[in-house]
């Protein structure tokens, strides 16, 4: 049986230890497939989806067992259906600059599938309409799996299953709009959808993790990696930093943070059942 639930640990935390919080129970309306949450710090909120409920749940930052979230978008208007698909919006995305918060629709699989990115406003609550939806054959979007932003740079990026890679659209594109870049190939190291990335702004890159592919078994081979990528980059283009090799303890990276202050990047591993805090100065060189 499921038992969803948001946890929260100390920076140095390690070993097998209890978190510092945790966000869980009826009160809370969380559900299972919580592939992507967010922190605002600035508002000191943490934002998760439930893709169950189609709705966004936003949360205070101190927020504990026995309480549930202060805002929730939901309703036929925010457009938050997700059709033939139970399992989305299933991860969400957040602009600081503009306080915009994204989601995304995988909606069916093929040639009839619509899948869709949704903006909303931070303070949206209620059965509100996105402010923008990007969707259409011209945008490439075949079950895009993780989204980031930076406003600072006018950037949105995609995770995207195929071709598998990353999409790089404006932030305020909207509609059936086709990427400005595309990186994509077998010099990227990627051979399926990306997991859980997120943006640098004050080094123009995003750092990503990056799942092996799969063997014949179905079982990831333990090729799974951290990449780094400049947002000037556009096709078949190798990271230009990475975290792999046997001694990194990864096979398939899920989550991903970044701490570019102590230079230190969070991953989750989705076989392992951990979470690796790394120490990356060579990422987050000036």
């Amino acid at each position: 049986m499921s038992h969803p639930r948001l946890a929260a640990y100390a920076r140095l935390a390690d070993g097998n230890v209890n978190p510092v919080r945790v966000i869980e129970g009826q009160e809370a309306k969380l559900a299972r497939a919580l592939h992507g949450i967010v922190y605002d710090s600035v508002h000191d909120e943490i934002i998760a989806p439930n893709p169950f409920a189609e709705a966004i749940l936003f949360f205070r930052g101190d927020t504990d067992r026995g309480q549930g979230p202060i805002r929730i978008i939901q309703g036929p208007h925010t457009q938050l259906d997700g059709g033939p698909d139970w399992n989305t919006p299933d991860s969400v995305a957040y602009d600081p600059v503009y306080e915009e918060v994204y989601t995304r629709l995988r909606r069916g699989w093929g040639e009839d599938a619509t899948p869709a990115i949704l903006a909303f406003p931070r303070t949206a609550n209620g059965d509100v309409a996105p402010v923008r939806v990007l969707r259409g054959p011209k945008t490439m979007m075949s079950d895009p799996y993780r989204i980031a932003v930076d406003g600072k740079n006018n950037m949105l990026v995609i995770a995207n299953r195929d071709p598998a890679g990353f999409l790089i659209f404006n932030r305020d594109d909207s509609g059936d709009v086709a990427p400005k870049a595309i990186i994509s190939g077998p010099n990227t190291g990627i051979f399926g959808p990306p997991q859980q990335f997120q943006m640098d702004p004050e080094r123009r890159q995003f750092i990503a993790a990056i799942p092996g592919p799969r063997g014949d078994d179905g079982a990831f081979l333990k090729t799974g990696f951290v990449g780094v990528w400049n947002y000037t980059d556009n096709g078949d283009v190798a990271p230009k930093a990475v975290i792999r090799g046997p001694k990194t303890e990864l096979t398939a990276p899920w989550g991903l943070d970044i701490n570019p202050k102590e230079k230190e990047v969070y991953v989750t591993d989705f076989i392992r059942n951990r979470l690796f805090t790394y120490v990356a100065p060579h990422i987050f060189e000036d």
